[in-house]
């Protein structure tokens, strides 16, 4: 239990739905307990008839603790002045209120009374909420794994600063910066192999331009939030934010485009979509590997190690198109190569079955990749993922596609599909990645939908 509770507190959502949720809990009582009191010792005994008016009440309240910051992050919320002005926002309103309509039965010595009993009670709760926090992580529990690359100076810095301050932070891994470098390799797989949730960079002006988005790249494709200490990462297209919760000042990278809400609404489309597919196309695949089996010898899926998100291979799974000897065969064939580039293509393939010809031509062949889909290692839609073979050919300007999780179609499939050049193929999925939208998604499903029936460009 105690396992599977510092897995969810691991995941940033939960911990801010939690937190928020607290903290909208404690303020309802700091104002229901205001209000009620006060009616009581000032309002005759009219409590009942203030029961009434609470839920208005403690909206209104719960409203404007929102409008001040205070269920935003700690350096936010924990601001006296923003509870102080928050309250009185509330004692001002309520004040209006009672003048407008003066059966509500609230006086001014009323409302300021609770508004009093508000802010002591609230302030009181919050401040138990906050030593609490702080004893949790002291006692290193629920702590967020975190990974730190910095050169050895300023990581020696970086852990007396974290050890001098009760933080949401506990350092699993150290990477070093000190020539200017970071080893991408590594740091892919520490963060593959681990747990961690959360990089600190610091020294970020000591990277070029091109070594510091590869790390921010890597780091995004795996979901991780990344903070720097302030430097020139502040001249990057994204959206600093200033967090001093820590000891010190880090700005938070926001990622472009595709993130939060917007990424988990496309692995949920991805899943649902996968899900459904192999149930209702059960019948389908069942024939075609029956069909597979009877014409020729070799298994029914044909497994491949391709490229996908951030240069991480993975086994591709499609049905078997070709003779089970198609890739000793390619060396002989590498002079008929109809496509530029760094792919692969033959019109008129020598190594293609007649059953795989036709599951091809009709794109049946992909359905595996359903499967991919449902681990996590492709999408429904992104830039195809291609072999060994096709990576180490491509430049470094072609890899910029490898920003994304690969997909089962993309946008180049439905703007010709294998009548593109290479060259446009890596454009439109660059494209896509920067333009990345769920709706353009939807439409590359529809659209893909529509060129598979049609049946243009696909060998």
């Amino acid at each position: 239990m105690r396992e599977a509770a510092r897995k969810i507190f691991n995941f940033q959502a939960f911990r801010r739905s939690l937190s928020m949720t607290v903290l909208i809990v404690m303020d309802a009582v700091a104002l229901a307990v205001g209000v009620l009191v006060s009616a009581f010792l000032v309002g005759n005994g009219q409590v009942e008839e203030t029961l009434t008016l609470l839920p208005i009440v403690l909206a209104v309240g719960l409203a404007l603790f929102a409008a001040h910051d205070l269920y935003d992050r700690a350096i936010r919320r924990r601001n006296p002045g923003a509870l102080i002005g928050a309250i009185l926002w509330w004692a001002g309103l309520l004040t209006i209120g009672s003048s407008v309509y003066p059966e509500t039965g609230f006086t001014l010595g009323n409302i300021l009374l609770a508004a009093f009993l508000s802010l002591v009670v609230s302030g009181f709760l919050r401040l138990l909420y906050e030593q609490s926090i702080e004893w949790i992580y002291r006692r290193g529990s629920f702590r967020v794994p975190t990974l730190t690359i910095a050169s050895e100076e300023d990581r020696e810095r970086l852990i007396h600063t974290l050890d001098a301050s009760a933080t949401a932070y506990s350092l699993v891994g150290e990477l070093d910066l000190s020539d200017g470098k970071v080893d991408l390799q590594r740091l892919r797989k520490m963060l593959d192999e681990t747990e961690v949730r959360n990089v600190l960079l610091v020294g970020a002006e000591r990277l070029a331009d091109e070594p510091l988005l590869d790390l921010v790249r890597s780091v995004r494709l795996r979901g991780v939030k990344l903070q720097v200490v302030p430097g020139t990462i502040t001249l990057m297209k994204s959206r600093p934010v200033l967090s001093g919760d820590v000891g010190l000042p880090l700005f938070e990278v926001g990622y472009p485009h595709l993130d939060n809400t917007q990424r988990g609404l496309k692995r949920l489309l991805d899943v649902l979509v996968s899900l459904f597919g192999l149930v209702l196309l059960s019948p389908l695949l069942m024939s075609v590997a029956i069909l597979i089996k009877a014409t020729s010898p070799g298994p029914v899926l044909f497994f491949q190690k391709r490229v996908g998100a951030d240069e991480k291979v993975f086994l591709c799974y499609k049905f078997r198109s070709m003779y089970i000897d198609a890739e000793e065969r390619q060396v002989e064939l590498e002079a008929q190569n109809e496509a530029d580039g760094a792919i692969f293509k033959i019109k008129n393939d020598p190594r293609i079955t007649p059953v795989g010809r036709f599951i091809r031509r009709w794109s049946i062949d992909e359905l595996p990749q359903l499967i991919n889909v449902l681990l996590g290692e492709m999408s429904l839609v992104g830039p195809r993922p291609l072999p060994l073979r096709d990576y180490e050919r491509m430049g470094e300007l072609h890899k910029k596609r490898l920003a994304a999780i690969p997909g089962i179609t993309g946008y180049w499939q439905t703007s010709g599909r294998s009548e593109l050049s290479f060259e446009d193929m890596v454009r439109l999925d660059l494209y896509y990645i920067e333009n990345w939208s769920l709706s353009l998604d939807i439409k590359i499903i529809l659209k893909t939908v529509d060129a598979v029936l049609r049946g243009k460009g696909a060998y």
